[in-house]
Protein backbone atom coordinates (compact mmCIF):
# COMPACT_ATOMS: atom_id res chain seq x y z
CA UNK A 1 0.00 0.00 0.00
CA UNK A 2 1.49 3.53 -0.87
CA UNK A 3 1.97 5.53 1.60
CA UNK A 4 -0.20 8.69 2.35
CA UNK A 5 0.88 12.30 1.25
CA UNK A 6 1.03 14.88 3.75
CA UNK A 7 2.95 18.18 4.55
CA UNK A 8 6.47 17.03 6.45
CA UNK A 9 7.11 18.84 9.50
CA UNK A 10 9.29 18.27 12.38
CA UNK A 11 7.16 15.83 14.38
CA UNK A 12 6.55 13.75 11.49
CA UNK A 13 10.47 13.84 11.02
CA UNK A 14 11.26 12.52 14.24
CA UNK A 15 7.98 9.72 13.82
CA UNK A 16 10.31 8.54 10.80
CA UNK A 17 13.51 8.47 12.55
CA UNK A 18 12.41 6.47 15.34
CA UNK A 19 10.24 4.17 13.58
CA UNK A 20 13.92 3.06 11.68
CA UNK A 21 14.76 1.97 15.19
CA UNK A 22 12.29 0.28 16.12
CA UNK A 23 12.39 -1.40 12.88
CA UNK A 24 15.67 -2.15 13.32
CA UNK A 25 14.92 -3.27 17.11
CA UNK A 26 11.54 -5.28 16.58
CA UNK A 27 11.34 -5.54 12.31
CA UNK A 28 7.86 -3.73 12.71
CA UNK A 29 6.83 -0.31 11.02
CA UNK A 30 4.12 1.43 13.04
CA UNK A 31 4.41 5.19 10.68
CA UNK A 32 2.88 5.62 7.41
CA UNK A 33 5.95 5.58 5.07
CA UNK A 34 8.36 3.34 4.51
CA UNK A 35 11.79 2.94 6.37
CA UNK A 36 14.00 3.38 3.39
CA UNK A 37 15.31 -0.30 3.56
CA UNK A 38 15.39 -1.86 -0.08
CA UNK A 39 12.79 -5.03 -0.05
CA UNK A 40 15.50 -7.64 -0.70
CA UNK A 41 17.28 -6.38 2.41
CA UNK A 42 14.13 -6.09 4.38
CA UNK A 43 12.82 -9.47 3.92
CA UNK A 44 16.26 -11.27 4.92
CA UNK A 45 15.93 -9.06 7.70
CA UNK A 46 12.37 -9.81 8.87
CA UNK A 47 13.70 -13.75 8.46
CA UNK A 48 16.14 -13.11 10.83
CA UNK A 49 14.01 -11.42 13.42
CA UNK A 50 11.75 -14.88 12.97
CA UNK A 51 14.58 -16.44 14.55
CA UNK A 52 15.41 -14.04 17.24
CA UNK A 53 12.03 -14.29 18.56
CA UNK A 54 12.52 -18.12 18.43
CA UNK A 55 15.57 -17.52 20.58
CA UNK A 56 13.27 -15.23 22.98
CA UNK A 57 10.73 -17.46 23.61
CA UNK A 58 13.08 -20.19 24.17
CA UNK A 59 14.65 -17.98 26.54
CA UNK A 60 11.83 -16.85 28.49
CA UNK A 61 10.47 -20.79 28.42
CA UNK A 62 14.03 -21.72 29.96
CA UNK A 63 13.40 -19.20 32.89
CA UNK A 64 10.14 -20.50 33.28
CA UNK A 65 11.42 -24.25 32.89
CA UNK A 66 14.28 -23.88 35.62
CA UNK A 67 12.58 -24.06 38.68
CA UNK A 68 12.10 -27.54 37.87
CA UNK A 69 15.19 -27.86 36.80
CA UNK A 70 17.83 -25.82 38.84
CA UNK A 71 17.87 -26.85 42.29
CA UNK A 72 20.81 -25.77 43.73
CA UNK A 73 20.63 -22.44 44.23
CA UNK A 74 21.46 -20.01 47.15
CA UNK A 75 18.86 -17.62 48.44
CA UNK A 76 19.60 -15.01 46.33
CA UNK A 77 19.62 -16.54 43.08
CA UNK A 78 16.36 -17.88 44.14
CA UNK A 79 15.02 -14.04 44.60
CA UNK A 80 17.03 -12.92 40.92
CA UNK A 81 15.09 -16.04 39.05
CA UNK A 82 12.09 -15.51 40.75
CA UNK A 83 11.79 -11.51 40.00
CA UNK A 84 13.43 -11.83 36.57
CA UNK A 85 11.21 -15.20 35.18
CA UNK A 86 8.53 -13.20 36.56
CA UNK A 87 9.03 -9.71 35.08
CA UNK A 88 10.49 -11.36 31.73
CA UNK A 89 6.99 -13.35 31.09
CA UNK A 90 4.76 -10.97 32.18
CA UNK A 91 6.98 -8.49 29.97
CA UNK A 92 6.96 -10.56 27.06
CA UNK A 93 3.25 -10.00 26.18
CA UNK A 94 4.35 -6.16 26.37
CA UNK A 95 3.53 -5.41 22.74
CA UNK A 96 1.60 -3.27 19.91
CA UNK A 97 1.86 -5.14 17.06
CA UNK A 98 -1.62 -6.23 18.11
CA UNK A 99 -2.80 -2.66 17.43
CA UNK A 100 0.06 -1.67 14.87
CA UNK A 101 -2.66 -0.31 12.49
CA UNK A 102 -4.54 1.45 15.38
CA UNK A 103 -1.22 2.90 16.69
CA UNK A 104 -0.09 4.11 13.41
CA UNK A 105 -3.24 6.17 12.90
CA UNK A 106 -2.76 7.59 16.24
CA UNK A 107 0.49 8.60 15.50
CA UNK A 108 -0.28 10.33 12.05
CA UNK A 109 -3.27 11.66 13.40
CA UNK A 110 -1.06 13.64 16.25
CA UNK A 111 1.48 14.32 14.12
CA UNK A 112 -0.13 15.54 10.94
CA UNK A 113 -3.99 15.40 10.73
CA UNK A 114 -4.35 17.47 14.05
CA UNK A 115 -1.36 20.15 12.85
CA UNK A 116 -2.13 21.03 9.36
CA UNK A 117 -4.69 23.55 10.55
CA UNK A 118 -2.85 24.90 13.44
CA UNK A 119 0.51 23.75 15.43
CA UNK A 120 2.31 26.40 17.36
CA UNK A 121 5.86 25.93 16.71
CA UNK A 122 7.47 26.52 20.68
CA UNK A 123 5.00 24.07 21.68
CA UNK A 124 6.45 21.29 19.04
CA UNK A 125 10.07 21.84 19.81
CA UNK A 126 9.39 21.77 23.86
CA UNK A 127 7.31 18.12 22.44
CA UNK A 128 10.14 16.71 21.04
CA UNK A 129 12.56 17.92 23.23
CA UNK A 130 10.80 16.30 26.12
CA UNK A 131 10.33 13.14 23.85
CA UNK A 132 13.93 13.02 23.44
CA UNK A 133 15.23 13.56 26.76
CA UNK A 134 12.82 10.65 27.82
CA UNK A 135 13.20 8.37 25.26
CA UNK A 136 17.22 8.86 25.54
CA UNK A 137 17.12 8.37 29.39
CA UNK A 138 14.78 5.49 29.72
CA UNK A 139 16.62 3.22 26.70
CA UNK A 140 19.81 3.95 28.84
CA UNK A 141 18.68 2.89 31.80
CA UNK A 142 16.48 -0.56 30.78
CA UNK A 143 19.65 -1.36 29.34
CA UNK A 144 22.38 -0.22 31.77
CA UNK A 145 20.28 -2.49 34.15
CA UNK A 146 21.19 -5.63 32.17
CA UNK A 147 24.58 -4.11 31.86
CA UNK A 148 24.70 -4.34 35.73
CA UNK A 149 23.64 -7.89 35.97
CA UNK A 150 26.63 -9.10 33.53
CA UNK A 151 28.85 -7.18 35.36
CA UNK A 152 27.70 -8.29 38.38
CA UNK A 153 28.22 -12.24 37.17
CA UNK A 154 31.45 -11.14 35.82
CA UNK A 155 32.81 -10.17 39.08
CA UNK A 156 31.93 -13.55 40.18
CA UNK A 157 33.59 -15.29 37.67
CA UNK A 158 36.90 -13.39 39.00
CA UNK A 159 36.69 -12.68 42.25
CA UNK A 160 34.57 -15.61 43.86
CA UNK A 161 36.15 -18.37 41.20
CA UNK A 162 32.08 -18.73 40.23
CA UNK A 163 30.30 -19.37 36.62
CA UNK A 164 29.21 -16.85 34.71
CA UNK A 165 25.52 -16.51 36.01
CA UNK A 166 23.19 -13.35 35.11
CA UNK A 167 19.93 -15.05 34.02
CA UNK A 168 19.52 -18.38 35.31
CA UNK A 169 17.20 -20.68 32.70
CA UNK A 170 17.01 -24.74 32.35
CA UNK A 171 19.99 -25.00 31.16
CA UNK A 172 23.22 -24.82 31.49
CA UNK A 173 23.49 -25.98 35.31
CA UNK A 174 25.09 -23.31 37.84
CA UNK A 175 27.54 -25.26 38.49
CA UNK A 176 28.47 -26.87 35.10
CA UNK A 177 31.80 -25.61 34.30
CA UNK A 178 31.97 -27.18 30.92
CA UNK A 179 33.00 -25.18 27.96
CA UNK A 180 29.58 -25.81 26.32
CA UNK A 181 27.87 -24.88 29.26
CA UNK A 182 29.83 -21.06 29.40
CA UNK A 183 29.02 -20.43 25.81
CA UNK A 184 25.69 -21.47 26.84
CA UNK A 185 25.69 -18.76 29.30
CA UNK A 186 26.88 -16.34 27.16
CA UNK A 187 23.98 -17.18 24.75
CA UNK A 188 21.35 -16.33 27.43
CA UNK A 189 22.88 -13.26 28.35
CA UNK A 190 22.70 -11.77 24.74
CA UNK A 191 19.01 -13.07 24.00
CA UNK A 192 18.41 -11.57 27.10
CA UNK A 193 19.46 -8.18 25.59
CA UNK A 194 17.38 -8.76 22.62
CA UNK A 195 14.39 -9.12 24.56
CA UNK A 196 15.31 -6.16 26.22
CA UNK A 197 15.32 -3.91 22.79
CA UNK A 198 11.69 -5.79 21.91
CA UNK A 199 10.31 -4.85 25.39
CA UNK A 200 11.88 -0.99 24.99
CA UNK A 201 10.52 -0.32 21.43
CA UNK A 202 6.96 -1.17 22.59
CA UNK A 203 7.49 1.45 26.13
CA UNK A 204 8.99 4.06 23.25
CA UNK A 205 6.07 4.17 21.35
CA UNK A 206 3.66 4.70 24.52
CA UNK A 207 6.28 7.26 25.36
CA UNK A 208 6.35 9.22 22.28
CA UNK A 209 2.09 9.01 21.92
CA UNK A 210 1.42 9.89 25.58
CA UNK A 211 3.61 12.80 25.38
CA UNK A 212 2.93 13.82 21.91
CA UNK A 213 -1.05 13.55 23.73
CA UNK A 214 0.17 15.60 26.44
CA UNK A 215 1.13 18.64 24.08
CA UNK A 216 -1.62 18.56 21.45
CA UNK A 217 -3.55 19.55 24.17
CA UNK A 218 -1.39 22.40 24.85
CA UNK A 219 -1.52 22.72 21.73
CA UNK A 220 -5.59 23.33 21.69
CA UNK A 221 -5.08 25.59 24.56
CA UNK A 222 -2.87 28.01 22.30
CA UNK A 223 -4.92 27.25 19.09
CA UNK A 224 -8.19 28.74 21.45
CA UNK A 225 -5.89 31.44 23.24
CA UNK A 226 -5.11 32.78 19.30
CA UNK A 227 -8.63 33.18 18.66
CA UNK A 228 -8.89 36.24 20.59
CA UNK A 229 -6.83 37.83 17.87
CA UNK A 230 -9.30 37.60 15.13
CA UNK A 231 -10.74 41.29 16.72
CA UNK A 232 -8.24 42.74 16.27
CA UNK A 233 -8.01 42.62 12.85
CA UNK A 234 -9.18 45.38 10.28
CA UNK A 235 -12.03 43.88 8.89
CA UNK A 236 -15.96 44.67 9.48
CA UNK A 237 -17.55 43.47 12.86
CA UNK A 238 -19.36 41.50 11.04
CA UNK A 239 -16.62 39.97 9.12
CA UNK A 240 -14.61 39.11 12.62
CA UNK A 241 -17.66 37.12 13.81
CA UNK A 242 -17.91 35.48 11.02
CA UNK A 243 -14.52 34.55 10.73
CA UNK A 244 -14.37 33.56 14.54
CA UNK A 245 -17.07 31.40 14.63
CA UNK A 246 -15.53 29.09 11.92
CA UNK A 247 -12.53 29.07 13.64
CA UNK A 248 -14.02 28.10 16.57
CA UNK A 249 -16.03 25.61 15.24
CA UNK A 250 -12.66 23.99 13.89
CA UNK A 251 -11.30 23.80 17.52
CA UNK A 252 -14.54 22.68 18.37
CA UNK A 253 -13.38 18.97 15.57
CA UNK A 254 -9.65 19.41 16.63
CA UNK A 255 -10.66 18.86 20.38
CA UNK A 256 -12.73 16.12 19.16
CA UNK A 257 -10.33 14.49 17.36
CA UNK A 258 -8.22 14.46 19.87
CA UNK A 259 -10.61 13.04 22.22
CA UNK A 260 -10.51 10.17 20.01
CA UNK A 261 -6.81 9.85 20.04
CA UNK A 262 -6.92 9.50 23.72
CA UNK A 263 -9.77 6.87 23.64
CA UNK A 264 -7.68 5.08 21.42
CA UNK A 265 -4.35 5.30 23.46
CA UNK A 266 -6.36 3.70 26.50
CA UNK A 267 -7.30 1.17 24.23
CA UNK A 268 -3.96 0.18 22.76
CA UNK A 269 -1.49 1.38 25.50
CA UNK A 270 -3.85 0.17 28.46
CA UNK A 271 -2.26 -3.13 29.26
CA UNK A 272 1.44 -2.00 29.14
CA UNK A 273 0.57 0.31 32.26
CA UNK A 274 -1.10 -2.33 34.48
CA UNK A 275 1.73 -5.06 32.85
CA UNK A 276 4.20 -2.28 34.11
CA UNK A 277 2.61 -1.80 37.64
CA UNK A 278 2.36 -5.26 38.50
CA UNK A 279 6.21 -5.95 38.03
CA UNK A 280 7.61 -2.39 39.14
CA UNK A 281 5.44 -3.51 42.39
CA UNK A 282 6.78 -6.82 42.47
CA UNK A 283 9.90 -6.11 41.62
CA UNK A 284 10.68 -3.54 43.56
CA UNK A 285 9.75 -5.60 46.89
CA UNK A 286 12.27 -8.10 45.79
CA UNK A 287 15.01 -5.69 45.46
CA UNK A 288 14.44 -4.35 48.90
CA UNK A 289 13.96 -7.64 50.36
CA UNK A 290 18.13 -9.05 48.68
CA UNK A 291 19.40 -5.29 49.54
CA UNK A 292 18.26 -6.68 53.07
CA UNK A 293 19.83 -10.15 52.94
CA UNK A 294 22.08 -10.02 50.15
CA UNK A 295 26.04 -10.01 50.39
CA UNK A 296 27.45 -6.64 50.26
CA UNK A 297 29.62 -7.45 46.95
CA UNK A 298 30.05 -4.11 45.10
CA UNK A 299 28.86 -5.87 41.84
CA UNK A 300 25.37 -7.51 43.32
CA UNK A 301 24.78 -4.24 45.51
CA UNK A 302 25.52 -2.16 42.12
CA UNK A 303 22.85 -4.62 40.40
CA UNK A 304 20.10 -3.96 42.49
CA UNK A 305 20.98 -0.32 42.70
CA UNK A 306 20.96 -0.27 39.19
CA UNK A 307 17.60 -2.17 38.38
CA UNK A 308 15.84 0.12 41.40
CA UNK A 309 16.83 3.02 39.71
CA UNK A 310 16.07 1.95 36.24
CA UNK A 311 12.30 0.61 37.70
CA UNK A 312 11.79 3.66 39.63
CA UNK A 313 12.74 6.61 36.77
CA UNK A 314 11.44 4.49 34.01
CA UNK A 315 7.86 3.83 35.67
CA UNK A 316 8.03 7.31 36.49
CA UNK A 317 8.20 8.42 33.12
CA UNK A 318 5.61 6.05 31.60
CA UNK A 319 3.05 7.54 34.67
CA UNK A 320 4.39 10.91 34.16
CA UNK A 321 3.77 11.32 30.27
CA UNK A 322 0.53 9.89 30.64
CA UNK A 323 -0.23 11.87 33.80
CA UNK A 324 0.05 15.34 32.13
CA UNK A 325 -2.65 14.28 29.21
CA UNK A 326 -4.77 14.92 32.60
CA UNK A 327 -3.08 17.76 33.26
CA UNK A 328 -3.15 19.70 29.95
CA UNK A 329 -6.52 18.44 29.21
CA UNK A 330 -7.53 20.02 32.45
CA UNK A 331 -6.35 22.89 31.47
CA UNK A 332 -8.51 23.57 28.02
CA UNK A 333 -11.50 24.94 29.66
CA UNK A 334 -9.75 28.36 30.94
CA UNK A 335 -8.59 28.43 26.76
CA UNK A 336 -11.65 28.23 25.57
CA UNK A 337 -13.27 30.97 28.18
CA UNK A 338 -9.89 32.97 27.09
CA UNK A 339 -10.78 33.20 23.36
CA UNK A 340 -12.47 35.98 22.87
CA UNK A 341 -16.30 34.91 22.41
CA UNK A 342 -17.14 38.50 24.37
CA UNK A 343 -16.67 40.51 21.33
CA UNK A 344 -19.10 39.01 19.77
CA UNK A 345 -22.25 41.15 19.50
CA UNK A 346 -26.39 40.60 18.80
CA UNK A 347 -27.71 37.29 17.60
CA UNK A 348 -24.25 36.38 16.83
CA UNK A 349 -23.13 36.56 20.53
CA UNK A 350 -26.14 34.04 21.32
CA UNK A 351 -25.03 31.73 18.42
CA UNK A 352 -21.27 31.76 19.80
CA UNK A 353 -22.29 31.78 23.94
CA UNK A 354 -24.20 28.68 22.79
CA UNK A 355 -20.79 26.93 21.03
CA UNK A 356 -18.61 28.12 23.66
CA UNK A 357 -20.97 26.50 26.42
CA UNK A 358 -21.20 23.20 24.73
CA UNK A 359 -17.11 23.18 23.95
CA UNK A 360 -16.48 23.83 27.98
CA UNK A 361 -18.91 21.12 28.74
CA UNK A 362 -17.08 19.19 26.71
CA UNK A 363 -13.28 20.34 27.76
CA UNK A 364 -14.47 20.26 31.71
CA UNK A 365 -15.28 15.97 31.53
CA UNK A 366 -11.83 14.67 33.21
CA UNK A 367 -9.84 13.20 30.86
CA UNK A 368 -7.90 10.43 32.59
CA UNK A 369 -5.57 7.45 31.35
CA UNK A 370 -6.23 4.04 33.51
CA UNK A 371 -4.42 0.84 34.44
CA UNK A 372 -6.78 -1.67 35.00
CA UNK A 373 -9.59 0.29 34.45
CA UNK A 374 -9.56 2.01 37.69
CA UNK A 375 -6.21 3.23 38.36
CA UNK A 376 -5.45 6.71 37.44
CA UNK A 377 -2.01 7.32 36.07
CA UNK A 378 -1.01 10.17 37.65
CA UNK A 379 1.73 11.74 39.59
CA UNK A 380 -0.13 10.69 42.49
CA UNK A 381 -0.29 7.34 41.32
CA UNK A 382 3.10 6.83 41.05
CA UNK A 383 3.84 7.97 44.22
CA UNK A 384 1.13 5.90 45.72
CA UNK A 385 2.65 2.65 43.81
CA UNK A 386 5.72 3.29 45.21
CA UNK A 387 4.75 3.72 48.82
CA UNK A 388 2.64 0.02 48.20
CA UNK A 389 6.00 -1.36 47.20
CA UNK A 390 7.71 -0.52 50.51
CA UNK A 391 4.02 -1.16 52.10
CA UNK A 392 4.00 -4.86 50.81
CA UNK A 393 7.50 -5.48 51.68
CA UNK A 394 7.24 -4.02 55.57
CA UNK A 395 4.78 -6.81 55.87
CA UNK A 396 6.06 -9.66 54.38
CA UNK A 397 9.30 -9.32 55.60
Amino acid sequence: MESPKYRKNKTTEFFHKLDKIIFVCSSMNYWVDHNGIPGVYMNVYKRIMKVIKAGIVLFVVGELTSFFTQNNLTENQKSDRLMMTLSHTLLYYVTLSLDKETVTEILFTLAVGLKKDFNDPETEILMLKRTKIYACTFVFLSFNSILFYGIKGFTKVLFSDETFITMITAWPDVHDRSPLAGVGRVVVYVLCWLWMARVTTAYLLVLVVTISLSHQYMNLQMYFKSLAGVFEERISQSEKEEKYERALKLGIRLHATTIWCTQQVQRTCGNVFSAHIIINIFVMVQLLSQFKDADRSPGHVSAILATSVTMLINTGFIMWSAGDVTVEAGNLPTAIFMSGWQNCTNMSSYRIRRLVLIAMIQSQKPVIIKSFGFIEISYQSYVSIVKTSYSIFSVLY
